[in-house]
């Protein structure tokens, strides 16, 4: 069953009077229904208010040619992106607060950001702007405006706007709601009928979080804003098909290559997309036993490692922004029948719902009472341990191993394993790299996202050293790094799954440029409270075996070196890594981080175990127990 079959077996009655009928049915009230407001919860509505009168004392943020330029000029992004996204974040914090409050002064806030956006060039984010790019320019030419995840987040916004305000905007700005609906067709909903050549449509097969989350604030603009009812058909139309491309192409086990970051902006847009098209029919369009939502629907439990640590892969961060939009994943377990989806999201119910989530995710969250009432099924939200964790998550199709000491908590030991191949999306250079977490908190890490530039996904990416496969848990072999490519990837993978212990073992030849045989074996053994790491090899005259640590290495000799924990000296939390003793403690190298994105996650640095050895050595072994005692330093 394809999502475009399902929308077309509800027979025409049914799709007219969704089309017709939309702006009621989504489920948010205008304005003007104050008893609707004042049902939501009054300390959100508080925080929310209160943010939106801070903003209004400060002046707006400039978005200026300037900062657009420096993506050309020296490769940064953020010093355009970073006021732009601050607009849009405070436009949509005074349409929360005009809306729960019905005060004027946030209207006329509201107002003031919407004709903001509108009076922007652009919508697109320089590092997109390839029509710029292609006429050796900087500045975007607004008669051939490009559609990316910029101008889906700026229409979005519009468009929830329009439909929470519409009567005090008609009041207060008259004018304005035309202008809304102009820009909306202008920038957004004419290129995407006139053009079918955006990258994201995965017209060519090449399928990622672009396409949900695109797609899904369209649908929202189309729904809401067009009010042609031939135009509103076509665009959803288009909008299912393009959908159905990226379910057609997400694995049937659920994983999600780019990562549990971006899960939040790939399948979980894709359910919010799918959540708008039910609630305008009424609930009559049902997708939600169409494979693999169920599955995908699984995935941050699976990756969750504990106290805001998760398994990251790619472009990830381990440690990504806690404030997701739970209520999404909280109602899709509902939708699917699943208790532990509900519970994980019901576990985060603590957090609060800001305009930082975006204007669509904020409204239906505050408009959601089943969430707006949850209450985590054991502990609060800063208790992890409540979360239900399986012991062993095993994703075939994306080649992703997380295995724990002990279900259902964060305690003792956890090892993640990836296979894969080296063109996956938001790819690093990490075939057969792994994760060990003590206690929820990794210490042999995937460093995760840098602050993005110009160089990120282009031909220079593999120039950043946190996506080369010598700063991740990788071998060195005969001088050879991996390199980037889909030939390049895991083979003859073959995992074992019991109730003793799991072990994921894959020829490691097959991503490396050499004639040398590798395999590695990683093993978590429940019963002896153990992470093992086995590389045996042939045809290799020098290897060297790298290790990324976070935490403070307190104790290094030879054979062993003991970390403290990221989570400090309070928790009482060390592994110890040892080898055998007679090949020498190897360097512990410290690598100073200058990156934001990176620092707040990992801190000021992180180091690396290095370990060489020469041609009569064949094998290595890499033991990791937990240390509650300090050790003896000799």
């Amino acid at each position: 069953m394809t999502l475009t079959r399902r929308w077309f077996d509800l027979g025409e009655p049914v799709r007219a009077a969704a089309l017709g009928h939309a702006r009621a049915r989504v489920g948010v009230p205008d304005v003007g229904d104050r008893a609707a407001w004042e049902t939501c919860d009054p300390e959100t509505a508080a925080a929310i208010a209160a943010e939106a009168s801070r903003d209004a004392g400060v002046p707006w943020p400039g978005t200026f040619l300037s900062d657009y330029a420096r993506y050309w000029r020296d490769g940064v992004r953020t010093a355009y992106e970073g006021p732009a996204g601050d607009v849009r974040r405070r436009t949509s914090a005074a349409v929360l607060a005009a809306a729960l409050t019905g005060e004027e002064k946030h209207l006329d806030q509201a107002a003031d950001g919407l004709l903001l956006l509108c009076e922007q060039t652009s919508w697109c984010w320089a590092a997109h702007e390839s029509f710029a790019s292609e006429r050796k320019e900087v500045v975007p030419d607004p008669d051939h405006p490009y559609l990316d995840l910029g101008a889906a987040e700026t229409v979005s916004i519009l468009a929830w706007a329009d439909l929470a305000l519409a009567s005090a905007l008609d009041r207060r700005v008259p004018g304005l709601r035309r202008r809304l609906r102009e820009e909306a067709r202008r920038r957004v909903i004419r290129p995407f009928l006139e053009d079918r050549r955006w990258h994201w449509l995965g017209l060519d097969g090449h399928l990622h979080n672009w396409n949900p989350w695109i797609h899904g604030q369209l649908l929202a603009a189309t729904l809401l804003l067009e009010t042609d009812s031939a135009t509103k058909r076509a665009v959803v139309e288009l909008t299912i098909d393009g959908l159905d491309r990226y379910l057609a192409a997400l694995p049937a086990d659920g994983g999600c290559d780019e990562g549990y970051a971006y899960w939040w902006n790939g399948p979980a847009r894709l359910a919010e997309a799918l959540e708008l098209l039910d609630r305008v029919t009424g609930g009559e369009f049902a997708p939600w036993d169409i494979a693999p939502l169920a599955e995908l629907a699984r995935y941050p439990q699976r990756m969750a490692l504990g106290e805001g640590w998760y398994v990251n892969v790619g472009d990830g961060p381990a440690r990504p922004d806690p404030d997701q939009p739970w209520h999404v994943l909280h109602r899709w377990g509902g939708r699917i029948g699943d208790h532990d989806v509900r519970a994980q999201a019901a576990a985060h119910r603590g957090q609060a719902i800001s305009a930082k989530a975006g204007l669509g995710r904020a409204l239906t969250g505050l408009l959601d009472d089943d969430w707006m009432t949850a209450q985590p099924a054991v502990q609060p939200a800063a208790q992890p341990a409540a979360l239900p964790l399986p012991a062993s998550s095993w994703l075939p199709d994306v080649q992703l191993l997380v295995s724990r000491e002990q279900a259902g908590t964060t305690k003792g030991l956890a090892l993640a394993i990836k296979g894969g191949h080296n063109a996956e999306n938001h790819n690093h250079n990490d075939v057969g790299s792994y994760v060990v977490a003590v206690d929820g908190t990794p210490v042999l890490i995937d460093l995760g996202q840098p602050t993005y530039t110009s160089i990120s996904f282009s031909e220079r990416r593999y120039e950043q050293w946190v996506v080369r496969s010598e700063w991740h848990n990788l071998p060195l072999i005969a001088g050879h790094e991996q390199p980037a490519g889909a030939q390049w990837r895991a083979s003859e993978v073959d995992v074992r799954l019991t109730p003793e212990g799991d072990s994921f073992s894959a020829d490691l030849s097959t991503a490396y440029p050499t004639d040398a045989r590798w395999r590695r074996t990683a093993t978590l053994d429940r019963q002896a409270s153990t992470v093992r790491v086995h590389d045996e090899w042939e045809n290799a005259d020098h290897v060297t075996l790298h290790h990324v640590l976070a935490g403070r290495p307190i104790a290094h000799h030879a054979g062993e070196l003991t970390v403290e924990t990221l989570a400090g000296a309070k928790a009482k939390a060390k592994a110890r890594l040892t080898w055998a003793p007679h090949l020498g403690q190897g360097r512990l190298e410290k690598r100073t981080i200058d990156d934001p994105l990176l620092s707040d996650v990992w801190g000021p640095a992180v180091h690396r175990l290095v370990i060489d050895l020469g041609p009569n050595q064949t094998s290595f072994d890499l033991t990791i127990t937990t240390l509650k005692e300090s050790p003896r330093v000799p």
